[in-house]
C-alpha cells in the first residue's frame, strides 16, 4: 500500500504542467571521476568500510515539455572486513576488492525551467550491482548484490550573478527487488552456492552541485547515498548434496559519502 501511494503521488507530480522559458541546453554530456567512502553493516554481525573511486557519465536531453536522462557509474576500491567466525572468534580481513556498477534512466516534465533557475522532478528505473571479492581471503567467498529500484526525485539549480551556479538533488529510491548471490563453494567446494531474494528496503540520496560556467562547464558535487535492506528469504544449504541447514542474507544498511567532479561537453 505504501509503495502504491508513493508511486501514484510521484506520477501525479510528473503530470503537472506549466509555462516557462527554455533556459537549458537541449542536450548535454557530463563525464568525470568520483571518490567516496562506503560503509556496509549487518548490525550485530559484521561490517565493511573503505574507499571507492571511479568514473561517472551523464547524458541529459531537454525537450520543450520533457526531460530525460541516462547516467552510469563504475567504481572500485578496497574495504576492510570486521566480524567473527561461527564460534565467535573475531575475524578481520584487510583489502577486500569491491566493484560497484550502477545505471539509471529517468524522465520528467521540463515545464519548471526559468531564465535564472529550474527544478526538474523525475521518476525512473535503476540497477545497482556490487561485487565483494572476499573469496581471495582464506575461508572467504564471493558475494554479489543486485538491486532494482525506482528513483523518485527532483533536481534544482539557481543561476547566480557570478560565474557559479548552485544546485541540489534530493531522491527517494523505491526498492523493487534484490538478489544476493553467495558463492559458498569458494570457501569449500562441497557447499552449494546460495541465491537469496530480497523484497523490502529503501534508499535515499542527496547532493549539492556547484557549477562553473566556462569553456567546459565544471561541476563539483558532494553527495551522500544510503540504503536500508530487509532480511532476505531463506534457501537450503547442502554439503556434497546433503542438506545441512538454511541460509539467508541478514538485514543490512550501507552509507556512501563522496564527491564527483564532472566536465560538460
Amino acid at each position: 500500500m505504501k509503495r502504491t501511494f508513493l508511486l501514484t503521488t510521484a506520477i501525479a507530480i510528473l503530470l503537472l504542467t506549466g509555462s516557462s522559458a527554455f533556459a537549458l541546453s537541449p542536450s548535454s554530456f557530463d563525464f568525470g571521476g568520483q571518490l567516496s567512502h562506503i560503509t556496509y553493516k549487518e548490525p550485530g554481525i559484521m561490517s565493511e568500510s573503505g574507499e571507492m573511486f571511479g568514473v561517472t557519465a551523464v547524458y541529459t536531453r531537454v525537450e520543450p515539455n520533457l526531460m530525460w536522462r541516462i547516467d552510469g557509474t563504475l567504481t572500485t576500491g578496497e574495504v576492510d572486513y570486521t566480524g567473527s567466525y561461527s564460534d565467535g572468534t573475531p575475524l578481520t580481513i584487510k583489502g577486500i576488492r569491491d566493484t560497484m556498477f550502477e545505471v539509471r534512466a529517468v524522465l520528467g516534465p521540463s515545464d519548471y525551467i526559468k531564465l535564472d533557475s529550474y527544478y526538474l522532478p523525475y521518476i525512473g528505473i535503476g540497477y545497482r550491482y556490487l561485487s565483494d571479492e572476499a573469496n581471495k581471503a582464506p575461508g572467504g567467498y564471493l558475494r554479489e548484490s543486485n538491486y532494482i529500484y525506482l528513483p523518485l526525485g527532483v533536481d534544482g539549480m539557481v543561476m547566480t550573478k557570478g560565474r557559479w551556479s548552485v544546485g541540489f538533488t534530493v531522491e527517494y529510491d523505491l526498492f523493487v527487488s534484490g538478489t544476493q548471490c553467495s558463492r559458498l563453494s569458494d570457501a569449500d567446494p562441497g557447499y552449494n552456492d546460495m541465491e537469496n531474494s530480497q523484497s523490502s528496503g529503501s534508499g535515499y540520496r542527496a547532493s549539492l552541485k556547484f557549477m562553473l560556467d566556462d569553456i567546459n562547464d565544471l561541476t563539483i558535487e558532494p553527495f551522500v547515498k544510503y540504503w536500508k535492506i530487509g532480511e532476505s528469504n531463506t534457501t537450503l544449504i547442502t554439503y556434497y548434496g546433503t542438506p545441512i541447514g538454511y541460509g539467508y542474507e541478514p538485514a543490512n544498511n550501507s552509507t556512501e559519502v563522496g564527491i564527483k567532479v564532472l566536465l560538460r561537453f
